[in-house]
């Protein structure tokens, strides 16, 4: 430390110099707090400001966490947590088993995601939604797979809102599985006793929700819940994203998380598109991004449209897994004044790169293009890319 205020050259942890001298600097140790000054004739004062008359207990200089070498890394759900030993991610002392590192740190980052768009609802943040999540949550997993997530969210939605009721509804198409996670549900006792699985299909709750909309526009009433309704679709495939988007705008959803899987719809519309003397889109690798990159962009700014403020990140490292765009969408409790800016931006996108259909504009009655007639190959296109039926293909994989 002497060697740091008096030299100028020594370096600092930003390995850069300094340009001025440190004049002083104060040392704090378990016992003693020290005052180093420099003089006028630049040599070191050390003295002695102040000595502890705590004992060892009530410093906190010597607490454990302080002196301990390696910390306790602060994350939102207890790496002991019951749940994550019954779905074999972690052992009994908490640490993550032979190939669940990754998933533990998926769950961890999940739950602290969705935890800070409740905070900022809870808070106001941006005019948020109004409902209070104080009250009663209601969290929708559309292709929940085991359940890893839906079990991290439940257990700390319980635990962060005490006082609130939270249902937690997770829906896959694979009997067994949910059966398996029921299971687990019922031994872990009485926090998630309002954890159930059920098995069924986007599909089916996207019809549900069109119908809800339509009874809704029917009656001229806004879909307004004093339940706080959370909806997930992570890694649902293809379109099956663009169908949970549609449900959880259709529902009135104050949060809806999701991570695209699989974008394949808009693909041969860019294949046509493309010409040959193009020197992006002549190149299939770059079609097969963009066509990524164009598809998320159109569902931000449709649910923009729809209300919502949307946030796109990437949610976890590439290298656990390479579907790691997450898409979140916060509902505004006023409704944006101008709609025209956003449509302007959405019809600008879609006549750069070709795109005639897309499936959540389709469920929101958007036009993507403006006076466009539909050819033979549009037809064509479309048939190939709606209306098509769920397949088990089109749902998450297994380790959801």
């Amino acid at each position: 430390l002497q060697s740091l205020i008096l030299d100028p050259k020594v370096k600092s942890e930003w390995k850069e110099a300094r340009v001025d001298q440190i004049r002083g600097a104060t040392l704090e140790t378990t016992k003693h707090i020290w005052d180093m000054r420099l003089d006028q004739k630049v040599s070191l004062r050390k003295q002695k400001v102040k000595t502890s008359n705590k004992n060892d207990e009530g410093n906190p200089l010597l607490s454990s966490e302080v002196l301990a070498h390696d910390r306790v890394k602060k994350v939102p759900l207890s790496n002991q947590a019951e749940f994550l030993q019954s779905l074999g991610v972690t052992n009994s002392e908490g640490k993550p088993r032979p190939g669940m590192k990754s998933k533990l740190r998926q769950c961890q980052k999940f739950v602290e995601v969705v935890g800070t768009l409740v905070e900022k609802a809870k808070n106001g943040d941006n005019d948020p939604t109004a409902s209070d999540p104080e009250n009663s949550f209601s969290v929708l997993d559309m292709g929940c797979g085991r359940g890893y997530l839906t079990f991290a969210l439940h257990s700390f939605l319980k635990k962060k809102y005490e006082d609130a009721d939270v249902a937690t509804l997770g829906i896959d198409v694979r009997p067994k599985l949910i059966d398996e996670i029921s299971g687990i549900a019922d031994s872990l006792g009485e926090t998630f006793q309002s954890l159930n699985f059920e098995e069924g299909t986007i599909e089916q709750i996207v019809q549900q929700a069109a119908l809800l909309e339509r009874e809704t526009k029917s009656n001229g009433v806004e879909n307004e819940s004093c339940t706080f309704d959370i909806l997930v679709a992570l890694h649902a495939c293809d379109t099956a994203t663009d169908d949970a988007l549609y449900s959880g705008i259709a529902r009135g959803a104050n949060i809806i998380v999701v991570a695209p899987c699989c974008h394949k719809q808009l693909r041969p519309q860019l294949d046509a598109h493309a010409q040959p003397k193009d020197p992006i889109l002549r190149h299939g690798v770059y079609r097969e991004r963009i066509a990524e990159t164009v598809t998320d962009s159109l569902r931000a700014l449709l649910l923009e449209l729809a209300g919502y403020k949307v946030q796109v990140f990437e949610f976890i490292g590439g290298e656990h897994t390479s579907k790691n765009v997450m898409i979140t969408a916060v509902k505004m409790r006023r409704r944006i004044d101008s709609t025209q800016a956003i449509e302007k931006q959405i019809q600008s996108l879609a006549e750069h790169y070709g795109i005639r259909y897309q499936k959540l504009a389709q469920w929101m009655q958007i036009d993507l293009l403006e006076n466009v007639q539909k050819d033979k190959t549009d037809k064509d296109i479309s048939s190939k890319t709606s209306n098509r039926k769920l397949t088990r293909n089109r749902m998450p994989p297994r380790s959801r």
